[in-house]
């Protein structure tokens, strides 16, 4: 009887991982295999929800997340990301140019940088209580180090099409 139980979960896991990749392949092909336009300024919609999707499976292969896990997961980290964001665009410290500044701007820019660092500290320590509710805590502490792999390999990745694409213009010259 153990037996045949183990081998039932065997089989299950065995399934998991395999839909895992499948859906990993799937969305990274999607990400790699369709054409970029290029844009300057802000990233079209479809885009964004190739990123998306090439963001869940890679975090989801990652953190081998089960069905059940990525259920409670994903929309809390939804709103992770978007209390993130707003907090960026309230402080909307991107794209300053120090250079072009008087020292009090340069002083105000360095106080609301420290300002939104402060409370980045305190929405991450507040998800991270959330996340330990919904996935294992080692799951958990893996998070930031994922998060910086992902953000490599998708930069990795537009280089790579970047180059393919400006290889091909170069190509069509000719």
């Amino acid at each position: 009887m153990k037996l045949l139980h183990k081998f039932e979960f065997q089989t299950r896991f065995n399934r998991i991982l395999i839909m895992k990749k499948i859906f990993f392949g799937i969305a990274l092909g999607l990400l790699i295999g369709s054409t970029a336009t290029a844009q300057t300024g802000r990233m079209g919609a479809q885009q964004k929800e190739r990123i998306k999707s090439f963001k869940i499976a890679f975090f989801t292969e990652k953190l081998q997340l089960t069905p059940d896990e990525s259920k409670e997961f994903w929309p809390l980290f939804d709103q992770f990301e978007n209390e993130r964001e707003g907090l960026r665009g309230k402080y909307n410290l991107r794209g300053k140019k120090l250079e072009l500044m008087s020292d009090e701007e340069v002083g105000d820019f360095v106080m609301n940088q420290l300002e939104m660092e402060q409370e980045m500290v305190k929405i991450r320590k507040d998800y991270v209580l959330r996340f330990m509710k919904v996935i294992p805590i080692r799951k958990v502490a893996m998070l930031q180090r994922i998060e910086t792999e992902f953000k490599k390999q998708l930069l990795k990745e537009i280089r790579e099409r970047r180059q393919k694409r400006s290889n091909m213009q170069g190509h069509n010259k000719k």
